[in-house]
């Protein structure tokens, strides 16, 4: 991972022994989604850390939450908090990357911890284009491929494999391996917003509010198909809560979806049909990046659709 190696100049160090969600407005504690002004994290450990979720079975087969710890290695990377990278790992565990000139470099957790305290917050953010999972019993492995921005804009592509070990409590990422290419096309930015709408959807789906939160600007509206449902970030939340709390929100599926991004490249609005529970609606908003980079919702509209020879009797249904 060329992130690696521009971690180890940074840090001014180099060891040759033997990559949003991001920036979430809703803090977890004690299972708990608190809305904004509960700020944690930063580089001095002196905040509570995000453990490394562990199985909510007695079972080990559970893809998300081995999922939700590599999304949390990508968080820390992103907000520079060395204390929460640290605690994601086993003590022994290890970073391997392949250096310019074809060396390879071995990195212990510890170093990487250190040198991440070092960096600037929101500097380097990597998408996840895809991962997939394999579990055995306390073993798992991820292959995940991503796309690396530095200073929001597109540097490199690759593959991240992940080992993590369950030991009995949580999962740790035991090691690191990468991939990093330039040879790859770049989803570009419409395919940044597209995987954000995706997985934004799938949140709500497996009623993760601290992911579907994450990505609504703080001053973001919603409005929904009921003429009541005019929402901002905080009503909203309070809104959907109950849901989210009892493990099944709703489970919206683009069929299709169009993107349109602004000459600056800051503001982009789209449409998209959806396969809902009430039929087929119709989603729209805007979204705009912030200063380091990120895409958040500012808006987001959802509509029910009537077939033009349905609107005579949804007008005497309504009335």
């Amino acid at each position: 991972m060329r992130l690696i190696i521009a971690l180890l100049f940074v840090a001014g160090t180099v060891c040759a022994s033997a990559q949003i969600k991001v920036n979430s407005p809703y803090q977890k504690k004690d299972e708990t989604y608190i809305p904004d002004g509960d700020e944690s994290g930063g580089n001095d450990g002196s905040a509570t850390p995000v453990p490394a979720p562990g199985p909510s079975t007695s079972t080990y087969g559970q893809e998300a939450n081995v999922q939700a710890v590599i999304e949390s290695l990508f968080t820390a990377m992103y907000n520079a908090n060395s204390y929460q990278a640290k605690s994601l790992f086993l003590p022994e565990g290890r970073i391997i990357s392949k250096d310019t000139d074809g060396s390879v470099r071995v990195v212990t957790s510890e170093q990487f911890s250190t040198m991440l305290g070092n960096l600037s917050r929101g500097r380097y953010r990597e998408e996840i284009k895809d991962i997939e999972i394999k579990i055995d019993d306390h073993l798992a492995s991820a292959w995940v491929n991503y796309e690396l921005y530095v200073d929001g804009k597109y540097d490199h592509c690759g593959v991240d494999a992940f080992q993590l070990h369950h030991d009995g409590t949580s999962w740790k990422i035991l090691q690191i391996a990468d991939t990093r290419r330039d040879d790859c096309t770049p989803m570009g930015e419409a395919g940044v917003i597209n995987n954000l709408l995706d997985n934004w959807h799938l949140a709500a789906s497996n009623a993760n509010a601290a992911d579907y939160f994450d990505d609504l600007d703080k001053d973001a509206t919603y409005l929904g198909t009921d003429p009541s449902e005019n929402w901002d970030k905080q009503s909203f939340y309070q809104f959907a809560k109950p849901f989210f709390d009892k493990g099944s929100a709703w489970d919206f599926k683009a069929k299709e979806r169009d993107v349109t991004i602004s000459e600056d490249g800051n503001t982009a609005w789209f449409n998209e049909l959806l396969d809902t529970w009430m039929g087929p609606c119709r989603g729209s908003g805007v979204l705009s990046r912030d200063q380091t980079g990120i895409w958040k919702i500012k808006q987001y509209n959802l509509a029910v659709l009537v077939p033009n020879d349905k609107i005579q009797e949804y007008i005497r249904l309504i009335k």
